[in-house]
């Protein structure tokens, strides 16, 4: 019968693994069915009149957080989280006004990482850290250290400062096991061009309406606009006299489709540099056209200044291209052309009063504005350190420095900044988290900058030029506020280290090397140069095993 013929392959197993499989299938049961209904059930006791749509939510909620720690497609759940951070996680928190719903993302990012551990443990296989895995344990216990800072104000701050600090450490293994494929820098690329996309789109709605509009969106949308407390107001008046929104577009906070932005531009110029004129390339335009609607929209002089680094450094790292520079060069003109077209058509639909912000940033103000807008709260490192050498304790700065009481340092009689990232990490962890901090930048920068001419392969190169250009961005716009502990650049960066660490360390740093002297002296023997870096390349990404991802 056809029917006993299909479940052949099953019957012919072992009974030793029809056991297994069938225990499997019964644990996954369990978990991924019962396990909502009982915390369903637990509500609906604890609660007299339960909101069934909370209910269902919940159910939803444990479901999916079950699927993440049970699936291996790690490139599908990381992409979905991303979609999550990327839209979700603000709109969330704003709108129900509660600093709770910020632990969500923390359960799935928990999800995906315990469910890799839990099989990576079970393969018994031996385990071998990433390269510049010395870096991150350096940094996670410099943090766990300072909880026995006297300093610290209680366990509750102690809590909230190992979340704002290690929240984002699991995307540096992400980075390292995933970005290993031409394939998944496009891929990547294309979802962060999405998410930036969607954000421009909201931007340029919130732009158009009042603060009390905006604030009727939700109670986290008007704690935003009125201000809370020490938190100003997300309002500014324009050269109208007229009262205006700063757009936090699908964040949580003002700039954040801005952020967004800077951090799809360069991977859409890789793409379209890459790819010429080919069939991606409108989509990679139009994508291209959202990330620079949600920078210009997000009305924050930091990211369109982000912007423009982020830009040249990709310029730059694609030098090294050489005689393939020309289409690079082609994309930026592109790039060029199109942000004049897109910010003129901008600023006669929506009236010169919402870009007024950006009158000090013209380009005869840009570098006396740049140099201006933080030099005070640079200047004030040293008196933080001769007054907190070992940091003001965790929680003084940053996004949670509210949550167990209110927050801040007093130095020298008045409230210490943590207004860029180089005094946040001063006031949070002192001399020693600033030096660890800049020392990991620096060696971040300079390994990239040294090994990137070595990928033999063109595209992966740009690849790998799209994703450090931003870091140079972000490590510039670090002088205007923090951004380690912040979406969307906290988790970015420390993804680009495990990116790093898989192209530019260990084995594969090796290789490089070792392949390129050969490939130099095989091309002075006129054996075509760019020809074999490139099969190289290919025949090595290919058979390298990703064994216990797959699994």
């Amino acid at each position: 019968m056809p029917g006993l013929r299909a479940s052949a392959p099953f019957l012919s197993l072992h009974p030793a693994v029809v056991d297994r499989r069938v225990r499997d299938l019964t644990l996954l049961g369990l978990v991924g069915g019962l396990l909502p209904c009982a915390i369903a059930l637990g509500i609906a006791l604890k609660v007299p009149d339960p909101n069934l749509f909370a209910l269902a939510g919940v159910v939803a909620g444990t479901l999916g957080v079950v699927a993440l720690m049970l699936s291996t497609r790690y490139e599908a759940t990381l992409a979905i989280l991303a979609i999550y951070l990327g839209t979700i996680d603000g709109v969330i928190k704003l709108t129900t006004g509660s600093q709770a719903t910020s632990s969500i993302r923390d359960l799935l990012i928990g999800a995906i990482t315990l469910g890799a551990l839990v099989r990576l443990v079970a393969s018994r296989e031996r385990i071998r850290l990433p390269p510049l895995s010395g870096w991150v344990i350096a940094f996670v216990a410099l943090v766990v250290i300072e909880a026995a800072n006297p300093e610290l104000r209680g366990i509750p701050k102690l809590l909230a400062g190992f979340k704002q600090h290690l929240e984002w450490i699991p995307f540096f293994f992400f980075g390292y096991l995933l970005m290993r494929s031409k394939e998944r820098f496009r891929k990547f690329f294309l979802l962060l061009g999405v998410i930036a996309l969607a954000n421009g789109v909201v931007s340029t709605i919130q732009t158009q309406l009042t603060p009390s509009q905006l604030a009727s969106w939700g109670p986290g949308y008007a704690a935003r606009i009125n201000g809370t407390g020490s938190v100003s107001g997300r309002v500014y008046t324009d050269s109208r006299d007229k009262a205006r929104v700063r757009p936090p577009g699908l964040g949580s906070d003002l700039g954040f489709g801005g952020g967004v932005g800077v951090l799809a531009l360069p991977g859409i110029l890789a793409l379209l540099a890459a790819g010429g004129l080919s069939r991606r390339s409108p989509f990679a335009l139009l994508l291209f056209v959202g990330a620079l609607v949600a920078i210009v929209t997000s009305l924050q002089r930091t990211d369109v200044l982000g912007a423009v680094v982020a830009v040249i450094a990709f310029a730059l790292l694609s030098l090294s291209v050489g005689r393939k520079v020309a289409r690079p060069l082609a994309a930026l003109l592109i790039v060029a052309s199109i942000s004049m077209v897109v910010i003129s058509v901008l600023s006669s639909s929506a009236g010169q009063g919402v870009f007024s912000r950006y009158a000090s940033i013209s380009p005869d103000k840009a570098a006396s504005t740049s140099y201006s807008y933080r030099v005070g709260d640079i200047s004030e490192i040293p008196a933080d350190i001769n007054s907190f050498p070992f940091g003001a304790g965790l929680a003084t700065a940053g996004a949670a420095r509210t949550f167990g009481g209110v927050g801040g340092a007093v130095v020298d009689g008045h409230v210490a900044s943590a207004e860029s990232q180089y005094n946040y990490i001063t006031l949070e962890l002192g001399l020693p988290g600033l030096l660890l901090w800049v020392s990991l930048t620096v060696a971040l920068l300079v390994l990239v900058i040294r090994r990137i001419r070595l990928i033999p392969d063109i595209e992966l190169r740009l690849s790998l030029a799209g994703v450090f250009a931003v870091v140079i961005a972000f490590t510039m716009m670090g002088f205007a506020g923090p951004t380690m502990s912040n979406l969307p650049y906290g988790p970015f960066f420390w993804f680009a280290v495990g990116i790093a660490a898989y192209w530019f360390g260990g084995a594969q740093r090796r290789n490089l090397s070792g392949s390129g002297g050969a490939i130099r002296r095989s091309a002075i023997a006129g054996r075509g140069q760019w020809a074999q870096r490139r099969d190289l390349t290919a025949n090595a990404t290919e058979r390298r095993s990703e064994r216990w991802i797959t699994r």
